[in-house]
């Protein structure tokens, strides 16, 4: 059983140093070998390292500089995502750290991330002979596969969120949400070097790695992909969001759209199938940990229905070298796609999607979907032109005919996201009138702790403003953090009048309320009960009848945040933070581009140095 929270109340700001100093020895242990290898590596000595990459290229068919790492790589990004779906629960069900050592999640995460950065590196080194046709200066004799550069990139992004993410606690205090800013530099990270993979492997296929394995790692990398990118939907799995149903709509139609259209494109029919094997296969070894500790599972959207569309789409329009494909599949699989994906939320979704808000999540999936079927094309375009490269170079075609769909399916799908993502306040006034009366039963909870003399209240509630509630896309009893974690909908009693249809706890750590999301973006509590919090200097709420004012929900779930923290510091902040994550994700496409460029690097040996 995971244990971290304990009678007290644990820091709300930064690490301890103590376990600052320990997490960089931890990071020593990892690179100063690593250095070491690379000197001798670089400097044409032989290494134990380069002996078994040498052994595993010639087993698998392919160069030196892909085999081995792509397999670091691989297992590293496993490692993180496994650490990532036993992290959120931990905090859904015992609240904030009493430090980042404290939490076992957090190792495979953080070793995990050095590993993908690892791998990025040991593919740089080991580049000497038989490299692609353009390649990454990284000094005079030293030349890199693009692939190789790009999971260097991702890794260090990876592992720059975790001292970025003590720093940004230490300015703004602890917000446990998935969605923190470092926290998605982590996950974003972390599960970005899967398109490193895609494109090292396409480098290798320029170089003469061929067979049936090599074309299979296509799809399946493209399930990978959905694998990864869905660990940012965990919080709607888990059903706790902290971000608008609308963010969840948009980033089923682009995941799906995106993986799925570039896995049909890689393999042919059936293509699909790959991804959805992928996916589903990793998701059931996600839930591993956190059901051993008796946490929470998070649920899933399982693409099904989408993969069937654009399997319908591909035979039926082809799949030529035009944007009509992807713009035909993305706009099926959002219409279509969909409402399959709509049906399987009201069996798997903790919070499923209301049938009242359907054509709006359509509308905004559809436009999600084609960007994302966008991007997909794109992307596997570059890989089959890197992949032709030295053989084939690739003849100079106008912008509009390379780059422009893949533009435009970006462009698309970061305007959505950034329409739907930030939360809305409540409108002014908005309040509920609650009535606590006491549950001679309380409900299990699988993690005890934090003490406090057991209570538990039903909870009935008269909200101000009727119509919102009616039209709302959840109204449920909440709460989490007291070891363990509730949701459930109200029922309506009356023309504006709920009941609680599980009594709340009231004691101890636990956070409880009544949360409201209403269209289409404001997200709203009504606390009905939390301790008092002196690291967050957060007084009392206590559980008594009477009316409450629904407040930003974000104020109640992250209460850890710094209310006095000047404004200037957060822009600065969220600026610092999103400027790095979008240059990442600048910096991947323009090493796909480069990569397939037309005109190679100028071709000469690439050895050891003297």
């Amino acid at each position: 059983m995971v244990v971290l929270a304990q009678e007290g109340s644990p820091p709300a700001g930064g690490a301890e140093f103590g376990q600052i100093v320990l997490a960089a020895l931890m990071f020593a242990v990892v690179f100063l070998p690593l250095a070491v290898f690379v000197i001798r590596e670089r400097a044409g000595k032989r290494t134990v390292i380069g002996r078994v990459a040498d052994w595993m290229g010639r087993i698998g068919g392919m160069p030196r500089w892909a085999a081995m790492p792509m397999l670091v790589a691989g297992l590293s990004g496993l490692a993180a995502l496994i650490g990532v779906y036993w992290d959120v629960p931990i905090h859904m069900e015992l609240g904030r750290d009493e430090g980042p050592l404290a939490n076992p999640s957090h190792y495979p995460i953080y070793f995990g991330l050095m590993g993908i950065f690892a791998s990025g590196v040991l593919s740089a080194a080991l580049a000497k002979d038989d490299l692609p046709a353009r390649t990454f200066r990284i000094g005079p004799h030293w030349r890199a596969p693009m692939g190789s550069i790009q999971m260097m990139g991702t890794g260090l992004v990876g592992v720059a969120g975790f001292p970025l993410d003590d720093v940004w606690h230490r300015l703004f205090g602890q917000d446990v949400t998935e969605w923190g800013p470092t926290h998605v530099l982590m996950i974003g990270g972390g599960i970005g070097v899967v398109i490193g993979i895609q494109l090292l492997l396409a480098e290798a296929r320029q170089v003469g790695a061929t067979g049936l394995a090599v074309r299979v790692q296509g799809p399946v990398l493209a399930g990978a992909w959905t694998m990864g990118a869905s660990a940012f939907l965990m919080e709607f799995d888990l059903g706790v969001p902290q971000f608008p149903m609308l963010a969840q709509v948009v980033l089923v139609g682009l995941i799906g759209s995106w993986t799925l259209v570039f896995a049909r494109l890689s393999w042919g029919p059936g293509g699909t199938l790959f991804v959805l094997a992928v996916f589903l296969l990793t998701r059931a070894l996600f839930a591993v940990l956190p059901a051993v500790d008796g946490l929470h599972v998070a649920s899933l959207l399982p693409y099904v229905a989408e993969a069937v569309v654009i399997e319908v789409v591909a035979l039926l329009v082809g799949t030529g070298h035009g944007w009509r494909f992807p713009v035909v599949a993305g706009l099926a699989s959002g219409a279509v796609g969909l409402l399959g994906e709509y049906q399987f939320s009201q069996w798997l979704m903790p919070n499923p999607w209301p049938a009242a808000h359907l054509p709006l999540f359509l509308v905004f999936g559809a436009l999600a979907s084609v960007g994302g079927a966008l991007v997909g094309a794109w992307q596997h375009r570059r890989v089959e032109d890197v992949a032709a490269l030295r053989e084939r170079p690739t003849p100079a075609e106008p912008f509009r005919t390379r780059h422009l769909g893949g533009l435009v399916g970006a462009l698309l799908v970061t305007g959505l996201m950034a329409a739907v993502v930030v939360p809305a306040d409540p409108p002014p006034g908005l309040s509920a009138d609650i009535a606590l009366s006491e549950s001679p039963r309380g409900q299990e909870i699988s993690n005890p702790h934090g003490g406090g003399v057991p209570r538990w209240v039903n909870a009935t509630v008269t909200i101000s403003d009727p119509e919102l509630a009616d039209d709302a896309i959840w109204l449920n009893g909440f709460a989490w953090q007291g070891g363990d974690f509730y949701t459930a909908p109200l029922v309506e009693v009356a023309d504006g009048v709920y009941r609680t249809a599980e009594p709340l706890p009231a004691f101890g750590q636990w956070k409880s309320g009544i949360r409201l999301h209403a269209a289409n973006r404001v997200m709203t509590l009504a606390p009905v009960y939390a301790p008092a919090d002196p690291a967050a200097n957060a007084p009392e709420i206590s559980a008594v009848s009477g009316p409450r004012d629904f407040i930003s929900e974000i104020s109640f779930l992250q209460r850890e945040r710094k209310t006095d923290t000047p404004l200037v510091l957060w822009t600065i902040g969220y600026l610092l933070v999103g400027g790095v994550f979008a240059g990442m994700w600048a910096f991947f496409a323009w090493l796909y581009t480069a990569a397939a460029a037309g005109k190679p690097t100028a071709r000469r040996k690439v050895s050891a140095l003297p």
